[in-house]
């Protein structure tokens, strides 16, 4: 008997343009957030996503086995500790990897780690559970093109990983256009198991 489970992500990416932040920002919100958006009315001008383009890591797959049996990560997933990086980089994800493909170890032009917004949440009300995490890209920060995507327990926004104590959990590849200086994009991964892996749509 052979039974298998498998990681289905889903990712939906919001995006403000330059007027619309620079809006918000003269309304005092210096670092606007989709709330600060969704206040005075400002939908965003393009939404996509993104169905089913990721997998889990070996690192990734310890960490949530740890927690059920073994030795638990030292740093768990927090309003204060995690973040979803993005990249340059298409190449197809695999499961040995443990930072993503446009991670050079300093350029900030071909990656960007970002501070989740809160703590992730959990839904267990449905069937399979899901846990979700969502961080919002700022003016300054990845503008380049997003083609990549992953998540990492680390506690700073930066342009890499760190060597020591950071769980690189999932990469996924994703094509979704170049992010520009002074607009805003968030992104919301949404990680379940339990359901067959397919290729995956953009819409």
């Amino acid at each position: 008997m052979l039974e298998t489970s498998t990681v289905k992500t889903d990712i939906l990416i919001s995006r403000w343009d330059e007027d619309q932040t620079k809006w918000v920002i003269g309304k005092g919100y210096a670092d606007p957030q989709p709330r600060h958006f969704a206040m005075f009315g400002i939908e965003p001008y393009l939404v996509t996503t993104h169905e089913d383009c990721n997998l889990l890591t070996h690192n990734g797959w310890g960490a949530l086995l740890g927690g059920v049996a073994g030795t638990t990560i030292a740093t768990k997933f927090s309003g204060t500790a995690g973040r979803i990086g993005v990249g340059t980089v298409a190449t197809a994800a695999t499961a040995a990897d443990t930072a993503l493909g446009g991670d050079t170890g300093g350029s900030s032009t071909t990656s960007y780690y970002q501070l989740v917004s809160g703590a992730p949440t959990i839904n267990t009300s449905i069937a399979p559970a899901t846990l979700t995490f969502a961080a919002t890209f700022g003016t300054s920060v990845a503008n380049f093109a997003w083609a990549e995507f992953g998540i990492d327990n680390y506690t700073a926004s930066s342009v890499t990983t760190t060597s020591t104590g950071s769980v690189f959990i999932n990469h996924g590849i994703s094509a979704q256009g170049t992010k520009v200086s002074g607009q805003t994009w968030n992104i919301t991964a949404t990680l379940n198991f339990g359901y067959p892996s397919n290729a995956g749509v953009v819409s």
